[in-house]
C-alpha cells in the first residue's frame, strides 16, 4: 500500500540527526545561536535546527542569512525588542477566555514592535527591496487602532485607566467624592470622641472606613464592630452615621469591578477579530528573528557565505574551528573532492590532526544548516545525503568494548549507512590492534569506501597508509606541521606530503638517551630509515619556502599599505591647495563686499554733490567705480572651477582606537566638532560636547578630525566673532528642529521595562538637542516597577543633573521631574 507523509515527515525524514551532530559538536553551535535569538519565537526555531539534504533548501538558508548579514553590517540590527509571546493568550481568546490586563499590554507591545519593525523598510534602504528579508517584514499586519486603545485603556498589569470608558469615569468620581464625604464625617466623630479612641485615626477593616476604639469604651460609640485587635484592647467600629456611605461604596466598587470587565471582554473580542492576523505576524517575527539571529552569529564568528555545490568537493579557505578562542585558532586550507576523493592525515600526536577532522565535518553540517563559515572567500561546500563519523575514545566497561571494538562498532554502522554522496570520517583507522592488522584492515575499509564513492577524510599513524596514499589514485596524503625546534605543533595542514612522528627527535630532546635512541633506530630497516629522512627533508624544505612565500607577501602588503598613504597625501596636498585657493578667494570676496558699501555710499555723495560738478565730471567718476567693482567681481568667477574639486574631494579621517577626556573628535551625520566629556559606557556610547549641545552617541560614528575640519572649525568660530549675518551650522539647525518637535514630558504608561528605558533614552537626547532643561516622566504609580527602573537609569545617566518624584499637583509617586545638564 502507498503511504502518504507530510511536508513536515518529509522535511524530517531529510534532516541529519544522532550522534553525529554530537560528535562534530554542531550542539554547540547550536547554543551560541540560540543566544542570538532576541525572540521566544525565534528561539523556538533554532532550537528546532537540523542539518538537511535538500540542496535547495540549503541554498534558500544560506541566501537568507546572508541578505540579513548584509543589512545589519550596514544599517544595525533590526528593532526585535518588546515581542512578547501572545500566542497562548491569542489560544486563550479563542477558547472563550476573556484576557486579562496584562496579556493585552503584552498584545499590545507585540504590536508596537511590529508597526516599529515595519519602519525599516523605507527609502533609506532602497538597496535591500526584492529581498525575502524585507518581503517578510512587509507582510506583517499590523492593527495599530487595537494597540492604541488597548495602552490608552490600561494603565498597567494592576490598573484600568479611568477614561477606559465614560462608564467607569463616573463609577469612579462618584466613589471619590462618597470616600472624601466619609473622611469629613469621620474627623467629625473623631474630634468629639477623642477619649475613647486608641488612636485617632481613620482606618479600612473589609473595605469599610472604621476609627479604632478601646475596648471597654465600645458602647460610647453607636455603630458596626468590624475587627478586633490581636490584644483584644481596640475594636474597630464603623459608626452608623457612615453605614449608608459604606454600603454605597461596595455597590460601586462592584459595578467598577463589572465594568473593568465588560471592557476586557470587549478588548478580547477585538483580539479575537484580528487572531489570524496576530498569529500570521508571530509566525513571520519567528522567521525574522530567526535569520537575523544566523547573521548575528556570522559577524560574531566574522563568517563568510560559501559557495554550494552538489559535487561532493569541499574547499576551506583559512578556515577556522568556531569553538577554539579567536586569539589561539590556527586557520587552516582544507581541500577534498576534486582531484582525490580521500585524504589520509598523518603526524605527530597532539599536531592538529583531529581538529583539521573536524573542522571540516562541522563546517559542512553548519553550511547544510543554513550557517555561514568562519573562513574566507572562496571557500565552497558540498550538500551530502549523509554525514558519518568516527572520531574519539569511546570504550565502555560495561558494554565490554575496546578501543577497537568500539571504533569497529561505529565502522560497522557507517558501513551499512553510506551513499555515493556521503561524507565520511574516521580518526585514527585502523588503531588500537596489532599495527600491521591495523593498517591493512584500514586499506581494506579505505578501499570500501572509495569504490562506493564515499568522500572520506581519515587520520592515522600507520606508515603502510602513506605508502598506500601515494600508490593509490584518487587518494592523498596531508602532514600537520611540527616544529622539532620548539617541540610544538604548528597546526598548519599541509597537503601533498605524509606527516612525520618524530618519535626519536622529541623523545631526545626530552631526555631519552642517545644510547637508547641509536639502538631503535638499528631496530628499523634502511628503506624505513630512507623514507622517514626523505619526509623530514620535505617538511623543513616546505617550511622554508613558507617563510620565504609569507615574507614576500609581507613585502607586498608594505608596499601596497605605502602606494596607498602616497594617495591619501597626494588627495589631501590637492585639498589642501583648493583649500588655500578658495580661502583666498572668500577673503577678496569678503573684501569686495566690505567695499561695495563704501561705494555706494561714494556713489550717492557723487549724486548729491552732482549738481555742484559739471554734468560729464560726475559721469566719468561713476563710472570709473563701477569698473572697479566689476574688475574685482571677474577675478572671483574666473576660478570658480575650483570650487568643485573642492566640494568633491572627500578629508580623510579614521575610526578612533582608543577615546581620551577633552580630546576632540568629529561627527560626520552632523558635520560638527565635539569634545569628549566622559569614555565609552557599558553599551559603548560616548558624551560629547559641542557649545551648548551634550549628545550621548556610539563610539562607531565619531572620527579623528582630519586639519581640514579643524581649519574649518577654526573659520565657523572666526565668523562667529564677526558682526555680519551668517548661516546657522548644523547643529543650530537641528537644535531649532528638535525645539519644534520636542515637548517636556514624555509619557511612559502601559511600556515594558525595556521599551521604557529606551524610549527615556533617546528622549532625553531630544531634549539636550532642544535645549530643554527640566522634563517630566509620566510612569504611573501601578507595581513601582517602572518607577524603580526609570530611577535607576536617570542615577547612571551622565546627562541627567538631578532627578526627583513629583510632588502634589505635580503627579504624586506616578511621575518623576528630571533636570538636565
Amino acid at each position: 500500500m502507498y503511504r502518504y507523509s507530510t511536508f513536515e515527515e518529509e522535511e524530517r525524514r531529510k534532516q541529519i540527526r544522532g550522534r553525529v551532530l554530537s560528535v562534530l559538536e554542531f550542539d554547540k553551535i547550536k547554543s551560541a545561536l540560540l543566544d542570538c535569538t532576541r525572540t521566544s519565537y525565534g528561539r523556538a526555531l533554532a532550537e528546532e535546527l537540523y542539518p538537511t539534504t535538500d540542496h535547495t533548501a540549503v541554498r534558500e538558508g544560506l541566501n537568507d542569512t546572508e541578505e540579513a548579514f548584509t543589512y545589519i553590517n550596514k544599517y544595525g540590527p533590526l528593532p526585535l525588542g518588546g515581542f512578547c509571546d501572545i500566542r497562548p493568550s491569542v489560544s486563550f481568546s479563542r477558547a472563550g477566555g476573556v484576557l486579562s490586563m496584562r496579556q493585552l499590554l503584552d498584545i499590545a507591545s507585540f504590536l508596537r514592535s511590529t508597526e516599529r519593525l515595519l519602519q525599516v523598510i523605507s527609502n533609506e534602504h532602497s538597496d535591500m527591496e526584492g529581498t525575502n528579508l524585507f518581503g517578510s517584514i512587509g507582510a506583517l499586519s499590523p492593527v495599530p487602532v487595537l494597540e492604541k486603545d488597548i495602552s490608552s485603556s490600561i494603565v498597567n498589569e494592576d490598573e484600568m485607566n479611568d477614561r477606559a470608558s465614560e462608564t467607569l469615569y463616573s463609577i469612579r468620581r462618584e466613589k471619590k467624592d462618597i470616600q472624601q464625604n466619609i473622611r469629613v464625617m469621620l474627623d467629625r466623630v473623631i474630634r468629639n470622641n477623642e477619649d475613647i479612641l486608641r488612636e485617632a485615626i481613620i482606618t479600612i477593616r473589609g473595605d469599610r472606613y472604621c476609627v479604632p476604639v478601646r475596648s471597654e469604651c465600645k458602647s460610647r460609640l453607636p455603630g458596626i464592630v468590624h475587627d478586633t485587635s490581636s490584644t483584644g484592647q481596640t475594636v474597630f467600629i464603623e459608626p452608623l452615621a457612615v453605614v449608608e456611605a459604606n454600603n454605597r461604596i461596595r455597590e460601586l466598587m462592584a459595578l467598577e469591578r463589572e465594568e473593568i470587565r465588560r471592557i476586557l471582554e470587549e478588548l478580547t473580542g477585538r483580539v479575537l477579530k484580528n487572531a489570524d492576523a496576530l498569529e500570521s505576524d508571530t509566525v513571520l517575527v519567528a522567521d525574522i528573528d530567526f535569520v537575523s539571529a544566523k547573521a548575528e552569529l556570522a559577524i560574531r564568528m566574522k563568517a563568510t557565505k560559501p559557495a554550494l555545490n552538489d559535487r561532493s568537493y569541499i574547499r576551506l579557505v583559512k578556515a577556522r574551528h568556531p569553538l577554539i578562542p579567536a586569539d589561539t585558532v590556527v586557520p587552516v586550507d582544507i581541500e577534498l573532492g576534486k582531484d582525490y576523493r580521500s585524504l589520509i592525515i598523518t603526524g605527530p600526536n597532539t599536531g592538529g590532526k583531529t581538529v583539521s577532522l573536524k573542522t571540516c565535518g562541522l563546517f559542512t553540517l553548519m553550511a547544510m544548516a543554513g550557517l555561514m563559515l568562519p573562513c574566507a572567500q572562496g571557500s565552497e561546500i558540498a550538500c551530502f545525503d549523509r554525514v558519518l563519523a568516527d572520531i574519539g575514545d569511546e570504550q565502555s566497561i560495561e558494554q565490554s568494548l575496546s578501543t577497537f571494538s568500539a571504533h569497529m562498532s561505529n565502522i560497522v554502522f557507517i558501513l551499512k549507512n553510506t551513499r555515493k554522496n556521503s561524507l565520511v570520517l574516521l580518526d585514527e583507522l585502523g588503531s588500537g590492534t596489532d599495527p600491521a592488522e591495523g593498517a591493512a584492515l584500514a586499506i581494506a575499509i579505505l578501499d570500501e569506501l572509495f569504490e562506493r564513492g564515499c568522500t572520506t577524510m581519515a587520520t592515522t599513524h600507520y606508515k603502510e597508509l602513506k605508502a598506500y596514499a601515494i600508490e593509490k589514485e584518487g587518494v592523498m596524503n596531508a602532514a600537520c606541521e611540527f616544529d622539532t625546534d620548539t617541540l610544538s605543533p604548528t597546526y598548519r595542514l599541509i597537503i601533498g606530503m605524509p606527516g612525520v612522528s618524530n618519535a626519536f627527535i622529541i623523545s631526545k630532546k626530552l631526555g631519552i638517551p642517545s644510547k637508547i635512541i641509536d639502538a631503535a633506530m638499528e631496530n628499523l630497516s634502511n628503506d624505513e630509515l630512507a623514507f622517514e629522512r626523505l619526509l623530514e627533508s620535505a617538511e623543513e624544505n616546505n617550511r622554508e619556502a613558507k617563510r620565504l612565500h609569507n615574507e614576500n607577501m609581507k613585502l607586498n602588503t608594505e608596499l601596497e599599505e605605502q602606494k596607498k598613504a602616497l594617495e591619501e597625501e597626494k588627495k589631501a596636498l590637492k585639498a589642501s591647495k583648493t583649500k588655500i585657493l578658495n580661502d583666498a578667494r572668500k577673503e577678496q570676496r569678503d573684501l569686495i563686499e566690505e567695499k561695495e558699501q563704501e561705494l555706494e555710499e561714494l556713489i550717492k555723495k557723487l549724486k548729491k554733490t552732482g549738481k555742484q560738478m559739471d554734468r560729464k565730471d560726475a559721469m566719468d567718476e561713476m563710472e570709473k567705480v563701477r569698473r572697479r567693482l566689476r574688475a574685482g567681481l571677474k577675478d572671483l568667477t574666473d576660478d570658480s572651477a575650483d570650487d568643485e574639486i573642492l566640494d568633491k574631494t572627500s578629508l580623510p579621517g579614521e575610526i578612533p582606537r582608543e577615546f581620551k577626556v577633552g580630546a576632540k573628535y568629529y561627527i560626520p551625520h552632523l558635520d560638527m566638532l565635539g569634545t569628549c566629556v566622559s569614555l565609552p559606557n557599558k553599551s559603548g556610547k560616548v558624551l560629547i560636547e559641542s557649545g551648548t549641545m551634550r549628545l550621548s552617541l556610539e563610539k562607531e560614528a565619531l572620527r579623528l578630525p582630519t586639519g581640514d575640519q579643524k581649519e574649518r572649525r577654526e573659520e565657523t568660530k572666526t565668523r562667529r566673532d564677526r558682526p555680519v549675518e551668517r548661516k546657522k551650522d548644523s547643529a543650530t539647525l537641528i537644535a531649532m528642529k528638535k525645539s519644534s518637535s520636542t515637548m517636556p514630558e514624555i509619557m511612559l504608561l502601559g511600556m515594558r521595562v525595556d521599551e521604557a528605558v529606551s524610549a527615556l533614552d533617546s528622549y532625553i537626547d531630544d531634549c539636550s538637542l532642544s535645549g530643554i532643561k527640566k522634563i517630566r516622566i509620566v510612569h504611573g504609580k501601578g507595581t513601582g516597577a517602572l518607577r524603580s527602573a526609570v530611577d535607576d537609569f536617570l542615577r547612571q545617566s551622565r546627562r541627567v543633573k538631578s532627578h526627583r518624584l513629583g510632588s502634589i499637583g505635580e503627579g504624586d509617586d506616578g511621575v518623576t521631574i528630571a533636570e538636565l545638564n
